[in-house]
């Protein structure tokens, strides 16, 4: 197949500059049936794990394992196909703490970022997989902060099946919205984006990936939650 001349790139950018944020999105995310169905098969083998009771007698030994395996597929998987725009390196070792993924843009996602198409913060991120068999506390949310600060990278998503604790200003929910307030000028501040069970499955029922971060983004500004796509208002 050959590649697109320099003028048809240039026209589907254009195109897509003239759609607003939901219809911009979904268009860079669009799915064929075969991703669709490789979504749901491992969505619905991290569900299974995560409602298998320790007590059941064809429970497997190694069922943290499994769990933890099954959402870091679950999650790369999700990343690879959300408009070929990110390229991800998973299980990074520093000098003191591992990545579970790095993720930065491919040329692609560059190009979109150039002309403003997606969020700044997309430029790179941290993923952090966490399947515990309870919400994500404050302490671990805690460690998150940290390797934020210590890669000066300012957006990590951390994955999990049940969320993290508490909501509002309280526990794990609460830590976030303080870790992002505590620099004051908004370009300086870093932002912990919470993606559980229930984003998980709002994708398959018809989100994606670039609209749920500019969701989870807008709720951490704006201290509102952001539970449906913004459209232009009708006076613009």
């Amino acid at each position: 197949m050959a590649e697109p001349s320099e003028k048809e790139i240039s026209n589907v950018l254009d195109y897509l500059g003239h759609l607003n944020e939901r219809m911009r999105f979904e268009m860079i995310c669009k799915w064929n049936e075969t991703q669709k169905a490789e979504y749901k098969r491992l969505l619905d083998e991290f569900e299974r794990l995560n409602k298998t009771c320790i007590k059941e007698a064809e429970t497997p030994d190694n069922l943290n394992y499994q769990k933890g395996l099954a959402l870091e597929k679950l999650v790369r998987y999700l990343l690879g196909i959300s408009g070929g725009i990110f390229e991800t390196r998973c299980n990074l070792h520093t000098s003191t703490n591992e990545i579970d993924e790095l993720v930065t843009l491919t040329p692609k996602g560059k190009v979109l970022l150039k002309h403003g198409l997606i969020n700044k913060h997309l430029d790179i991120f941290l993923g952090e997989c966490k399947n515990y068999h309870k919400c994500v506390d404050v302490t671990y949310v805690g460690k998150f902060c940290s390797l934020l600060l210590t890669n000066n990278v300012k957006l990590g998503i951390l994955f999990s099946y049940h969320g993290v604790s508490g909501s509002g200003w309280n526990h794990a929910a609460g830590l976030i919205k303080k870790f992002y307030l505590h620099k004051e000028k908004l370009e300086e501040r870093y932002c912990i984006i919470d993606f559980s069970i229930k984003e998980f499955k709002a994708i398959l029922s018809g989100k994606n990936l670039l609209g749920i971060i500019e969701e989870r983004l807008l709720s951490l500004q704006f201290d509102t939650d952001f539970t449906r796509y913004l459209s232009k208002h009708p006076a613009q």
